[in-house]
């Protein structure tokens, strides 16, 4: 297998029409002449997403700067932590569990000077590759990514024990990587081994490909438009602590579903009491 198959150079286009059909096409694109503001941010998702009837939260500031190594991921009520390989690319919103959101954008307001690149790779993709390979070991995977459910739960957070490629019920798959997927503790000792060793794969397989996928930079009043359900998204690493995005998630009628509660563009009001 070629990683270096797995990236994607999103198309950009000025019109929300075009921006949907690329979008379905490829799975990201971006959005260009797509303001700055938080109202724009937030029409951004309506406009686009619009045959889907989207349901579309409060934008979520983003301005930190940094994230140039690898980091423990610690989550916010249980303080549990899961190694983070920087640069992986991760499907937002897992908090949610399964009903994490289908569509996410991130719109630039001012890129860093220097890094913050941003990358996109499909899963798809991937699995095709494995599917076309012949190999006996890599059938095995791909079946595994389809059907075993391995827990999925953001400790704190909704719970979710799932295929790590799902399906929504309406024609779409639901891949995911999280830094929080593990076996599923339910099931023997033999079963959580082996189940380990194919959620390193995943880990492996998604992070080199990661690492191979094209870098572009989101300029300011660009939108990166990503379908959540097959593509994951990441950035390389950056000083500059004015650079600043606008981060929507977004729900649709082709989600699995919305989340029961208050909505927003991160996991605040994804806790479980």
């Amino acid at each position: 297998m070629n990683e270096s198959d797995f990236g994607i150079i999103p198309q950009r286009c000025a019109d929300t029409g075009e921006a949907f059909t690329a979008l379905r096409r490829d799975g990201a694109v971006i959005l260009c002449g797509a303001g700055s503001t938080r109202d724009d941010a937030r029409s951004l998702a309506q406009r686009v997403l619009a045959p889907l009837a989207p349901v579309v939260p409060d934008p979520a500031p983003i301005k930190e700067g940094g994230g140039n190594r690898d980091n423990s991921y610690r989550t916010s009520d249980l303080n549990e932590a899961f190694a983070v390989p920087f640069q992986s690319g991760h499907t937002d919103g897992f908090a949610y569990g399964d009903k994490y959101p289908d569509f996410i954008f991130l719109l630039c307001v001012r890129p860093a000077v220097a890094g913050g690149e941003s990358f996109v790779v499909d899963t798809q993709r991937i699995v095709a590759a494995l599917r076309a390979s012949g190999d006996a070991d890599d059938a095995a995977f791909a079946d595994f990514l389809y059907t075993v459910p391995i827990e999925q739960t953001e400790p704190g957070f909704v719970p979710s024990v799932a295929p790590t490629i799902g399906a929504n019920g309406r024609g779409r798959r639901m891949a995911r990587w999280t830094p929080v997927q593990r076996p599923d503790a339910r099931v023997t000792v033999a079963e959580q081994q082996r189940q380990q060793a194919w959620i390193e794969r995943w880990r492996a397989i998604t992070y080199s490909a990661s690492l191979a996928a094209p870098r572009f930079v989101l300029q300011a009043g660009e939108a990166i438009c990503l379908d959540n359900y097959r593509v994951l998204h990441g950035r390389t690493g950056f000083d500059d602590l004015e650079r600043s995005l606008w981060r929507i998630w977004a729900w649709t009628t082709e989600s699995l579903g919305i989340p029961d509660g208050l909505l927003f563009s991160d996991s605040r009001y994804a806790v479980v009491d």
